[in-house]
This record gives structure tokens, sequence and C-alpha cells, in this order.
């Protein structure tokens, strides 16, 4: 056999090999969409979510992702700026593509990166065809998610299994992403956003419960609307048995509601809970400009009803973000005892302060001037008017 035809025999056989690969491949990754989910083909994968399956050494992923992601990196790539993907965009800048996403939804075993070892992008039906069988727009009109199918493969069998990636889009239901994970019998579902972009998979149960209690804390420390709450009842009156009674009576009752709306046994509405912690935050600062001297009993009372609510506060955050799967009762003590530590931490950063006011301030009971009466009109004015704004702000917003 000459040898130009000896080539090119080759060159086709290549070719088949690669083609037959490439489809063992994708049928391989669409069987594992289907199993994902029940509707895995009605619309091959809901905005925002995906499926990782771990198989021996390799991760099977399934993302349906925003284009607006991929827009705000490269432009190019989306030719009539109209924030869509059409087929025949797709097919334009598939290089380009699928080299964004390769960047950009990385895996890990402990500290080697996972090679990539196949990778296909299709774009998901465009809203305009969802009625008809035919819809002779499709190709140019495009549609705001594409689906990305890949296969990453480690060195081994992944035992510390991470996943990094900044597909997020611009607009505001394109900030996270819902992952279902599977490992043989082992499942995790986690929620990725982009102030979380990471996220380890199939942790020991330790592991977790430190997780969620820094969780629980930073929720406390970084919620401006507990913490103006906490403080209009810390202000209230001094002492350790009084502080200790009040922090008691809203820990039991936010996690009375907490566990109650995690265990899916109550559920109220966003739009509802959240004007209703603005107005408890009003309650608490009106009790201390008009009521100065109310038993302590009846105080706690208000304050237990109050922490009712906020803990349905609570509840629909850690929602948003999911208790562990496998270690669910876990989760939610470790997220229970972090808003603990982080009302503990914000009480000694108060006392803290109040400690260096009194300092240099240098105001004594000598002076026939109490520090503590001087601190607790002025906060619960400041309480009742950034509550009240926050009641009109969340009644409009929701």
């Amino acid at each position: 056999m000459p040898l130009t035809l000896q080539i090119m025999h080759s060159d086709r056989r290549g070719d088949m090999f690669s083609y037959l690969y490439k489809s063992v491949l994708r049928l391989l990754l669409t069987t594992v969409m289907i199993l994902a989910g029940p509707n895995a083909l009605a619309h091959l994968m809901p905005a925002q979510q995906g499926t990782v399956n771990i198989l021996d050494d390799a991760a099977f992923i399934v993302f349906s992702v925003p284009v607006s992601a991929l827009v705000k990196s490269d432009n190019k790539i989306d030719d009539n700026h109209d924030n869509r993907l059409s087929e025949v965009e797709l097919q334009l800048h598939r290089v380009a593509i699928e080299q964004l996403i390769k960047q950009r939804l990385r895996m890990f075993d402990d500290k080697d990166q996972g090679k990539v070892d196949f990778i296909q992008i299709s774009t998901e039906p465009s809203e305009f065809s969802q009625h008809t069988d035919i819809d002779p727009r499709a190709d140019t009109i495009g549609a705001t998610q594409f689906l990305v199918l890949m296969k990453i493969r480690f060195n081994a069998a992944p035992k510390t299994l991470r996943i990094e990636t900044d597909l997020f889009g611009t607009l505001e239901n394109e900030q996270q992403f819902t992952i279902k994970a599977i490992r043989g019998q082992e499942t995790e579902a986690i929620i990725l956003r982009a102030n979380h972009p990471q996220h380890q998979f199939f942790r020991g149960p330790w592991q977790i419960f430190t997780d969620y209690i820094i969780i629980g804390c930073e929720h406390i420390l970084l919620g401006f609307d507990h913490l103006l709450f906490l403080l209009t009842i810390i202000v209230a009156t001094a002492g350790w048995r009084y502080w200790l009674g009040v922090l008691t009576s809203f820990t039991i009752a936010h996690s009375v509601t907490l566990t109650l709306s995690l265990m899916g046994w109550v559920h109220v509405p966003a739009k509802i809970i959240e004007p209703l912690i603005a107005a408890s935050i009003v309650l608490m600062a009106v009790l201390n400009l008009w009521q100065r001297h109310a038993a302590v009993l009846q105080r706690f009372s208000i304050v237990f009803a109050c922490g009712l609510l906020h803990g349905l506060g609570f509840a629909s955050s850690i929602t948003d973000m999911g208790l562990h799967g496998s270690y669910r009762l876990m989760s939610l003590l470790g997220f229970n005892l972090g808003i603990e530590l982080g009302q503990a931490l914000f009480l000694l950063l108060l006392l803290a302060l109040g400690t260096v006011l009194h300092q240099l301030t240098r105001i004594t009971l000598s002076n026939r001037l109490n520090l503590t009466e001087l601190i607790k009109p002025m906060t619960s004015i400041s309480a009742l008017i950034i509550g009240t704004a926050w009641i009109f702000e969340r009644l409009i917003i929701y």
C-alpha cells in the first residue's frame, strides 16, 4: 500500500477511534445526568444546578451555567450582546468557551488539581421553543443557560475532593449553584455562592460540626439586624445575671423555631419574617425608652417571643446554604452552638468597649454621672430609628 494511503487509512482509524471514544463518554455523561434527577431531560438541567458523580479516579460533572458568567469574562463570545448563547455563537466560540470553563471550574484532590479528560458544551433549550416543536429562531435567539459536561481525572481515587468555581452570573438569581455530589452510597448536596465559591465534599462528622460552628458564629457577627437586637436587650440593664438570663431566653426561643423550620414542620416566608425582625428591634427600643424598669420576667418573655422570630430568620439563611445531607443533626447543633458563641463574643466585645470608654472619659459614680444611663437612651433611640427604616425597606423589597 502506498505511503499516502497508509497515512490516510491511519488517520481515518484515529478519527474513528476518537469519535467512538467521545461518543462513549457522551453516553456515559448523559446516563449520569439522567440518573441525577427525574426531570433531567425535560430541561437538560435546572438553571444554576449541577451534579458531580465520582467513579474510581474520575469525576463526571454536569452543570447548567448562566451565559452572563461567560460574557462578563469575554464579551466577544456574545456577538449580538443580548446575554444569550445561540447555537451559531456556540459553534463560533466553542474553543474559547471550553477554555474558560476549564479555567473557572476546577476540582482538586487535596492540593492536586484534576485534569480535564473531556468537555462538551451544549445550549439549553430556548424558552422561545418550549411550546413549539420547531422554532426557526432557535439558532439565532439562543438561551440564557448552557450545559457543561465534563470528565475530570485524578492520579488516584480522590480522598479529599474539593470544587472551586466562579461561574456565577450577573443577575441576582444567578449568584449561586446547587450541587449534588455522589460517591458510591454517599450523597451530599451543597450550595456555592459568589462569596463562598468552594467546598470540600465528604468530610468527617467532626469537621462538619466545626464548619457549622464557624458558619453560625459568622451569621451572628455579620448579621447587623441580629446584633442591633442583641444590643438593645444587653444595654437595658447591667449585671451578669440579667445578661445570662436574657441571652438564655433568646437562645432557647430561636433554637426552637430554627429546629422546627429546618425539620420542615414550620415555614414562614421571608417577606413576613424579615419586617417582623426589624419590628422586634423597634419594640425593644421602645421598651427601653418608655418602660425603663419593666419587670425582669416580663422582659424575658418579650425577648423569648422575639427570639422565635429571629430563629425563623436563622432558618431562612441556613436553608439557602443547606444542611449537610448525611449529618443534618450535627450541622444543626454546630450552627446553634456557633450562634451562641457569636452572641457571647459580641457581649464580651461590648463589655471591653464599655471599659475602655469608661477609662478614656474618666466618668465615675463619684461624678454623679452613670455611663450606663447615658448609653442606654442613645442606643435605644438609634435602634428605634434604624429599626423603623428597616421595616419600611423590607416591606418594599419583599
